[in-house]
């Protein structure tokens, strides 16, 4: 399938023949200076579910594509780390409001930002005695190390930057830079 039939009536800043939503996509936003000062690309609510982490490929992948002209190996480096981005929001933590996570792609000075808005941390169980328990290496939240924890290790060594910031609201931004020049390719 071609990611541009995919979105029809797109809700990004810049035209091309978008196909309409999924039933997984939420209301698209218009422009939302935010925190960065970067030109936004497009900016969608997902479900914050597993099966909305392949549509959230194939948007950041239609957009960056279609708005910012990308080659096909900055693509795929954008489709793996939204990939791992999103999963990481879907399992470690809680939803924004209507059970959605929010997607941006950003035109960022030298590459594309990608920021994935979610709900914050899940809070985590206490064990009986009312202590807390030891947080899992790689700081996920459970699970094990050698299947989970990839996803950030990936983004650190694929990504030009990254970063987390809580927001006031009580949200939580998880964000990655991939690097291009100006032939649309990774440097």
């Amino acid at each position: 399938m071609d990611t541009l039939d995919a979105w029809s009536g797109s809700p990004t800043l810049c035209s091309g023949p978008f196909a309409e939503p999924s039933l997984e996509i939420g209301t698209p936003h218009g422009w939302n200076p935010g925190l960065t000062s970067e030109g936004l690309l497009g900016e969608i609510d997902i479900a914050a579910t597993p099966a909305a982490v392949r549509l959230a490929r194939s948007y950041v992948r239609a957009v960056a594509g279609e708005c910012f002209g990308a080659a096909a190996p900055v693509l795929d480096d954008l489709e793996l780390l939204t990939s791992e981005a999103v999963t990481n929001s879907v399992v470690h933590a809680r939803p924004r409001r209507h059970g959605t996570v929010t997607l941006s792609a950003l035109h960022a000075d030298g590459g594309v930002r990608v920021e994935v808005i979610d709900g914050g941390p899940r809070p985590r169980p206490l064990p009986a005695n009312g202590a807390a328990l030891p947080e899992a290496p790689g700081g996920a939240a459970d699970g094990d190390p050698a299947v989970n924890g990839r996803g950030l290790l990936l983004i650190h060594t694929l990504a030009a930057d990254h970063g987390r910031h809580s927001n006031i609201d009580g949200s939580t931004t998880f964000w990655f830079k991939v690097a291009v020049d100006a032939a649309g390719e990774t440097p």
